[in-house]
């Protein structure tokens, strides 16, 4: 039985599930055959969040373009736990209503867009409506096509969300000012979506793990887990799309940007940088040995 006792979690040893070592558990081969996507994903999102948390309109679109996701994942996912078919059981067991992440997502939007719902209520951006449409296709034909999507989306919130939080609460100019309220209070009120209304959430997170290992070890065919395998490529390829669809979006405001320009094409402006030097200094032998 799972314990908590203060901010220290305890599990019994044979809940700590699945083990890293497990070549067989399907989150464990979901990790191994999307590592290079995932790895490409998070060095993209790593240089694009730190120039979004400097700008709070590339932000809150960020934000939104995750909303549509997460909503939609949602929103399917209970569509097929009450449709009382083959697979409710198993989503419904392995679902933990802590971890829905809409409505944590529509307060911090609602904040970012001063509580005008219509600016990010739909998606309206071409890779943002593929995703979107893809998600409710797949998962209607193949309901359990949405155990890729209970894997990757929101063990990433759980590995992510504590650093994240402290990150964007840093951030200079991303907040708005609104009268009577600190800094730590408006921090709160854009912070949501990465945030768990639990005492423990790593105790979440192991519980999570292991419930979705012991239901999916034997509850599906191996033809299936092959599938929710690729289905988890697609979605990392996806967000990746939707990442750089934001970038071109955008890229007359950051192109205007010291912190862009160095990212993206520092090797050329430090080129660049170097030649002028040269070239003064030469010029300043000539004109010293002229005179």
């Amino acid at each position: 039985m799972a314990q908590t006792s203060g901010a220290t979690t305890k599990l019994a040893q044979h809940e700590a599930v699945p083990a890293p070592t497990d070549v067989g558990a399907l989150a464990n081969r979901i990790n191994k055959e999307t590592r290079t996507l995932h790895n490409k994903i998070d060095k993209m999102m790593t240089l694009k969040l730190a120039l979004a948390l400097r700008d709070p309109k590339i932000y809150r679109q960020g934000l939104q373009s995750f909303y549509h996701v997460f909503a939609t994942v949602e929103r399917c996912l209970t569509q097929q736990i009450n449709a009382n078919n083959e697979w409710s059981d198993m989503l419904n067991e392995i679902w933990k209503p802590e971890i829905a992440r809409t409505e944590k997502c529509e307060q911090d939007l609602m904040f970012y867009y001063d509580d005008n719902r219509e600016k990010f209520e739909k998606p309206i951006m071409p890779e943002q409506i593929e995703f979107v449409n893809h998600i409710v296709k797949s998962v209607h034909d193949k309901p359990y096509l949405l155990l890729a999507y209970l894997h990757v989306m929101y063990l990433a919130l759980f590995a992510g969300g504590r650093i994240m939080r402290s990150s964007i609460s840093r951030a200079t100019g991303l907040f708005p000012q609104k009268n009577g309220l600190s800094h730590e209070e408006i921090v709160k009120l854009g912070t949501n979506f990465f945030t768990f209304d639990v005492a423990d959430e790593n105790l979440l997170r192991l519980v999570y793990k292991r419930d979705y290992e012991l239901l999916t070890r034997s509850g599906l065919t191996e033809e299936q887990k092959l599938e929710v395998i690729e289905e988890s490529k697609y979605i990392f390829e996806q967000n990746g799309k939707c990442v750089s669809e934001l970038e071109r979006h955008n890229l007359v405001r950051l192109s205007r940007k010291w912190s862009y320009i160095a990212a993206t094409k520092g090797y050329y402006v430090l080129m660049a940088l170097l030649v002028l030097a040269v070239v003064y200094y030469v010029r300043r032998l000539v004109v010293h040995a002229m005179f």
